[in-house]
């Protein structure tokens, strides 16, 4: 065999070999240049609300009800619970000795405690174990800190909440069975002590359609009204700087005769604008924070402004919830305003300019393409962003960008940068946002 013929050959096949693999590196390190790695976040639906809470002053059509008897009261209704005329409200007794009726009401409000905690429950998983661990050690913190102040009040009705929360724990957990044993020992306590309630020197009776409520505090005729709509600012005040009267020795609660309630929130005008009278807010009352829809019935201002700004706001409600402490005065916080967006990290935003035209949006990852969308903020708070998640609902994206088809499958489409930031298509719900990487642009391969 030709020996200068192999040579060539030899010759050939190296050359060959030299420049493919040269040809693979350079291919490698080109394609390396339009590839980054990149860490990505779906955009979702998220809430944020801004609120205020402020002091508030119920006010219903209140009446003291007097038994012309004193005694051991033997209430025959629940607390709060609605009467029709000619109802018998409670027995004044004249056997029983003291604290009979202190007692029962505290077993009362043991055992409706302990049926609340079975039947909340029920209704609830291991997997709310967590929320519940969460909340406990908040109202630990909240205790510490109201007894710090001095605020024993509320410091025990936040004790007793956080009992309730522990008690339920326990059940979902699996660390009891439930407290049936517990309910029914207070119940046989209960009917001994109301056995001793013996020789009724008098029952009482209703004389209107109303709700009977068992406490009276003395402010029943300092927060008196006739209509709502005549109530004046000095009024307000002057109910809540009144001192409380005596409560007569045979006062055994009150009746409220409207479904309707208010609460008085004083204020000042510059906190006043942020509300709109006539419009409907969500009101957390009392540490229980029990959650009610309020309407704003009035907005009070001194009338020529002034140095005094001095306002107050007064809500109705037409809901009458029972078990629920209507103390006087207690914390209320009201939400102003309420954000809906899909959430998208702070830094994952960037600013597009087309013609002049500075567009706020993010880039989004489908397969190993990356895509500029458009975005609306509506509210930027602790590191993140909420976006309109109506803006571009309908959008004529002109061939621009990748939206699904009618069959749901993606269709390729071109990746030049459109005429106009119209043409820029919005973020939608899901699209994997692109949080961390650099050099980005519309139509860029990465690796995720």
């Amino acid at each position: 065999m030709d020996r200068e013929y192999l040579k060539r050959v030899l010759i050939y096949f190296v050359v060959s070999v030299v420049a493919i693999g040269v040809a693979v590196y350079v291919g490698y390190h080109m394609v390396q240049g339009f590839i980054t790695d990149v860490e990505t976040q779906p955009a979702y639906l998220d809430k944020f609300s801004e609120s205020l809470t402020l002091g508030a002053y119920v006010m219903r059509r209140e009446r003291v009800v007097l038994a012309g008897e004193t005694g051991t009261v033997n209430y025959l209704v629940k607390n709060g619970e609605k009467v029709a005329v000619g109802d018998e409200l409670a027995d004044i007794c004249r056997g029983g000795g003291d604290g009979v009726r202190e007692r029962i009401e505290e077993l009362d409000r043991r055992i409706a405690e302990l049926t609340e905690v079975e039947t909340s429950a029920a209704y609830s998983s291991m997997t709310d174990a967590a929320s519940m661990e969460s909340d406990i050690r908040d109202m630990i913190v909240a205790v510490s800190g109201r007894m710090a102040d001095g605020d024993i009040a509320s410091a025990s009705s936040t004790s007793e909440l956080m009992l309730k929360e522990m008690n339920k724990r326990a059940i979902v957990t699996g660390q009891t069975d439930g407290f049936a044993d517990e309910i029914a020992a207070l119940t046989a306590e209960r009917e001994a002590l109301t056995s001793e309630l013996t020789d009724v020197a008098r029952t009482v009776r209703t004389d209107i359609s109303a709700y009977f409520f068992y406490d009276v505090d003395g402010y029943e005729d300092a927060f008196a009204f006739d209509d709502i709509d005549e109530v004046t600012l000095d009024g307000v005040y002057a109910m809540t700087e009144a001192e409380p009267t005596a409560i007569p020795a045979d006062a055994v609660g009150k009746l409220v005769d409207d479904y309707k309630w208010y609460i008085a929130v004083p204020t000042d005008r510059e906190t006043a604008l942020y509300f709109d009278e006539g419009g409907y807010y969500d009101v957390q009352l009392g540490v229980e924070k029990l959650t009610l829809s309020m309407t704003l019935r009035r907005v009070l201002t001194v009338s020529g402004g002034g140095p005094d700004s001095r306002a107050c706001l007064i809500f109705e409600c037409v809901t009458m919830p029972e078990d629920f402490e209507y103390t006087r005065l207690m914390p209320a916080t009201v939400t102003v305003n309420e954000y809906e967006g899909y959430r998208v990290p702070l830094q994952a935003v960037r600013v597009m300019n087309y013609d002049g035209v500075d567009v706020y949006g993010v880039y989004i990852l489908y397969g190993s393409t990356v895509y500029f969308r458009r975005i609306e903020i509506v509210l930027s708070q602790d590191g993140y962003v909420l976006c309109d998640s109506h803006a571009g609902e309908i959008v004529d994206d002109d061939g621009y960008a990748s939206f699904p088809s009618a069959d749901g499958v993606f269709e390729d489409t071109e990746t030049s940068p459109p005429a106009s930031y119209e043409s820029v298509p919005y973020l939608q719900l899901y699209d994997m946002v692109v949080v961390s990487a650099r050099g980005l642009y519309d139509g860029k391969i990465v690796r995720n």
